[in-house]
Parts: C-alpha cells; sequence; structure tokens
C-alpha cells in the first residue's frame, strides 16, 4: 500500500490534475488492532525514505548543473516528479497523538547577498536597460553602494504550501504536509481538514523579526536593508 501509495504522487498520472496529485493532503491512519500488518509499514516506509536520500544523493554529486540533474532523471526515470521523488514520506508509529490540524503555510525565504555580486547583477541590467528604467536601477545600485553589504538581505516569497500541527503529549509540532501523513496507533486521533485558501487573508508578523527597510526589487526578489543591532 505504502509502495502504491507513493508512485501514485511522485508519477503524474494520465487523466488527473498535475495540481492535484502535488497537493494529495491528509492523513492515513491505521489502527494495529485492526490491521496487524501495519507494524511493518515504519520499516518499509524508513527503506523507501532512505532509497530517496540516495538518489537525491547521487544526482546532486554526479552532476554539476540543474540542467544535467533535470535530463539525468529524466533519461531514467521519464514523468517523475522530482519534488515528489526527493520528499520524504512522513510516518509516526504509537507516538500517542491527540490531534492534527491542517493549515496553509507562508513563508518567506532569507538569504544573505554577496554586496559586489548584487551590484554586478543590476550593473549588467541597467547597461542593457532603456532609458525609463534606468533611474530607479541607478537609484537602487547608489543605495547598495552606502549600505554595508553585512545588512543587506535578499528576500524571497515562497510558494504557499500546506501544513500540519500535530500535537503530541510532549506539544505541538508543524511540519509540511503535501503528501499524506501515515498514522499508525490505536487511539483515537482528532483531525481538522485543510480549508480553502484565502489569498486576501494577511500574513501574521514574527513577534520575534528584526527591523528592516525594502529599498527596491530587483529579478523578482525585494533587497532589504536590516538594522544594526
Amino acid at each position: 500500500m505504502v509502495c502504491g501509495f507513493n508512485c501514485a504522487l511522485t508519477y503524474i498520472q494520465p487523466g488527473y490534475s498535475q495540481k492535484s496529485a502535488r497537493r494529495t493532503v491528509g492523513v492515513i491512519w491505521l489502527s494495529p488492532a485492526q490491521n496487524p500488518t501495519s507494524i511493518t509499514i515504519p520499516e518499509l516506509v524508513d527503506k523507501i525514505n532512505a532509497a530517496k536520500t540516495d538518489i537525491e544523493n547521487h544526482i546532486i554529486q554526479t552532476y554539476e548543473t540543474r540542467q544535467d540533474r533535470f535530463e539525468a532523471l529524466r533519461a531514467e526515470c521519464p514523468g517523475i516528479m522530482t519534488m515528489h521523488l526527493y520528499r520524504h514520506i512522513r510516518c509516526y508509529s504509537e507516538q500517542n497523538i491527540q490531534s492534527i490540524r491542517f493549515a496553509w503555510q507562508r513563508k518567506d525565504s532569507l538569504s544573505k547577498p554577496v554586496k559586489k555580486d548584487l551590484l554586478l547583477k543590476i550593473e549588467e541590467e541597467f547597461d542593457r536597460s532603456g532609458p525609463e528604467y534606468r533611474v530607479p536601477l541607478e537609484q537602487l545600485i547608489n543605495k547598495i553602494k552606502q549600505t554595508p553589504g553585512e545588512l543587506l538581505r535578499i528576500r524571497r516569497q515562497v510558494r504557499v504550501q500546506p501544513a500540519a500541527n500535530i500535537r503530541f503529549d510532549a506539544g505541538i509540532k508543524t511540519v509540511t504536509a503535501p503528501m499524506p501523513i501515515i498514522i499508525i496507533q490505536s487511539n483515537e486521533l482528532k483531525l481538522k481538514a485543510l480549508t480553502d485558501f484565502d489569498a486576501r487573508s494577511q500574513r501574521k508578523i514574527r513577534s520575534d523579526k528584526v527591523a528592516s527597510e525594502v529599498i527596491g526589487s530587483f529579478g523578482g526578489v525585494t533587497i532589504e536593508v536590516f538594522s544594526a543591532r
């Protein structure tokens, strides 16, 4: 069952929406009392996850560029969905989970750029651009030049994805949940299904977020300056 479930999510199935294949969210809940063979599933899942890791490591270590990796995977596994090939299956066995609540997770990717490289990219775009684009680019270049490199940050929006808040006896753990989570336990489990995503809802600002100022945008990312501590 696990192998079939994994393959169905890893490969694009003819006649089915690719989006649905990527967004199969939920729980496979099995009771050892009613399904005695379920006790062997965690071991099988561990083997599948180990194989996923081995494949990912082989591809990354063997092929240098993203295009080479893409072509190598497609040559050996036509129709494979790389994201799901690498993504591990979540399986929890007899951990006395009390509830699982699904929600949409919004995240940003924040990175510290190399100031020299960032300036070079923007200056190259400046040289290629027409007069109407040069003024904002020049302003951005000047702002970056005046900012210490250690305070520069690049923020990129990460695609919204489903997540699960899992309540254990010891507390709550939040995990990404693009595929069904396998739960093996006899105790009752409360579930809250994933609702439709509302793009109008505002993301809550973290209380520990460092103050920053947006000085511009370039190449689909925002460029910020963090406050010196």
